[in-house]
């Protein structure tokens, strides 16, 4: 097995220490080894799509104060048909769009939003289109 090295958040790094205390993980080892297995799942079965697609996409954000939270949804509008925005907290966002059209420009959204710093969670999912 390879070691890698990682940086992140102290805060981060407390709150799964937290939850390790009480679940049934081995390690921080086994922790990452499960979420990058999800995250190469997530990314398979969005490279799997072809064709028109209608999908919805739900995004937790911290929120910036610059008008510049999340300004992705206006670069897809040909694909982003409904918008919702809700302020949760004083620091955090939610977001809903729900988008119809290529499934190439699906990915580009998830893969802009995805490079988003502030992007705290991404979830997506995609009907079928007869």
């Amino acid at each position: 097995m390879v070691v890698v090295s990682l940086s992140i958040p102290d805060e981060l790094l407390r709150e799964l220490d937290t939850i390790l205390g009480g679940e049934r993980y081995a390690s921080r080892s086994e922790v990452v080894r499960q979420a990058v297995h999800k995250y190469i799942m997530e990314y398979r079965e969005l490279e799997r799509l072809k064709g028109d697609i209608i999908a919805t996409i739900t995004v937790l954000h911290e929120k910036t104060g610059k008008n510049e939270d999340l300004q992705l949804q206006h670069e897809f509008g040909d694909i982003v048909t409904q918008y919702l925005h809700s302020h949760l907290t004083e620091r955090s966002c939610l977001e809903v769009m729900v988008v119809k059209g290529s499934s190439k420009r699906l990915k580009d959204l998830i893969d802009g939003l995805k490079a988003n710093r502030h992007v705290k969670q991404l979830k997506f999912s995609v009907m079928a289109v007869d």
